[in-house]
């Protein structure tokens, strides 16, 4: 009974015949002037994306045309300031029109990584020693940079998109395995790393005469330490990005937690399609869900590449309080996806040097009496 006492709880925006395709293509055009091209196919029949990209397009239209004559009325230090300000204004009236101009209006970004600069030691765990990652940061008009990676869009009616880089992944070690094999091997390492945290070195003065039961027990903490240092984390992407952990219609749980405690989510439909990430063949794979506050259409960019996983994570969410509903997330992402398809697309790596085996200094639990001492030894490594 919980799927549908569940089901009950939460939208049923998406309880419709999944066997109703359509597909929406070709040019929209707003009030004569704007123009969103693109195409989507479209499994619920309830959904009109031409109108609601519209409806997104006149709204951020509306926006930019109230900032436009608030910059003609301001007052400036001269009219140098006053001509770039309405030169802006300009382009973000186009970006309005067609977010793909985000793009083009945008500044291109590079940055250099390194383990030897200072706290970017935690790179090795990455698997590199340097590489140079090179974007272009979107217009300002469509997406503000907040920080750390993260650019950010709030449209009119509270929706919130959020881009958000992620270092790339080198995969150097180990055999990749399927989802089942995986979890089993979670479920495993899960249980030595409780045992581990639990139990101390055997010390030899703690079992007096009974050699044999020393030697036994300390094989035993040696084999649970090995284990636990040469765990590696290869799922094969291919079932990766079919997010099969979470079923459609169920439960799950979340991502965020408050004192500790997980939160649950309800899926309501997941979604895999091929894109280009960083220049790679990858995929985009979505997942529309909600909680207790908000709705939200995660969509993940993954592209895997020479043991390399790459990966841009996208989210449209509002708050539950607020009047945005599943459709009005649906029209923001049909807006903005093919700009944000761009984005991810053409993120590019370079000079890249990577990590081709494990650093012999890299501290190992079997060194140490317990887990307190081998953290404290691991955050001194990688602090120095």
């Amino acid at each position: 009974m919980l799927p549908f006492i569940s089901n009950c709880q939460y939208s049923s925006y998406y309880n419709v015949d999944v066997n109703s395709n359509s597909r929406v293509s070709g040019n929209i055009n707003v009030n004569k002037n704007v123009n969103v091209s693109g195409y989507t196919t479209q499994t619920i029949n309830t959904i009109d994306y031409g109108a609601l990209a519209n409806a997104n397009a006149v709204r951020e239209r509306n926006r930019i045309e109230q900032n436009r004559i608030a910059i003609e009325q301001a007052k400036y230090n001269d009219d140098k300031e006053r001509q770039r300000a309405i030169i802006e204004s300009k382009k973000a009236l186009e970006i309005a029109e067609n977010p793909m101009k985000a793009h083009d209006y945008g500044q291109f970004y590079s940055s250099n990584y390194s383990y030897l600069k200072k706290n970017w030691k935690s790179l090795l765990s990455l698997g590199f020693k340097s590489f140079t990652e090179s974007f272009v940061i979107p217009h300002k008009s469509l997406f503000q940079n907040v920080g750390a990676g993260r650019f950010e869009n709030i449209s009119p009616d509270g929706i919130t998109t959020e881009i958000i880089g992620q270092v790339p992944f080198n995969k150097f070690r180990g055999e990749y395995k399927d989802y089942e094999s995986m979890q089993v091997l979670s479920n495993k390492y899960n249980g030595l790393m409780i045992f581990y945290a639990l139990n101390n070195k055997p010390k030899k003065k703690d079992y007096k005469n009974n050699k044999e039961e020393f030697s036994k027990d300390l094989k035993r903490y040696y084999w649970v330490c090995d284990s636990l240092d040469n765990k590696v984390d290869r799922n094969n992407l291919n079932a990766k990005v079919k997010i099969p952990s979470i079923t459609e219609g169920k439960k799950f749980i979340g991502t965020s937690s408050l004192n500790g405690v997980s939160d649950s989510a309800f899926c309501h439909k997941k979604e895999l399609v091929k894109r280009t990430v960083y220049g790679k063949i990858g995929y985009r794979s979505t997942l529309i869900w909600e909680d207790d506050l908000e709705i939200c259409i995660t969509d993940n960019y993954v592209a895997f590449n020479n043991n390399v996983e790459y990966y841009v994570k996208v989210r449209y969410k509002a708050d539950k309080e607020s009047d945005v509903s599943f459709q009005d997330l649906e029209g923001r992402r049909y807006y903005l996806s093919k700009f944000i398809d761009k984005h991810a697309a053409s993120r590019k790596l370079s000079n890249v040097i990577k990590v081709e085996s494990l650093d012999p200094y890299l501290p190992k639990r079997r060194k140490y009496g317990s887990k307190a001492e081998f953290d404290a030894a691991m955050k001194l490594y990688w602090e120095n």
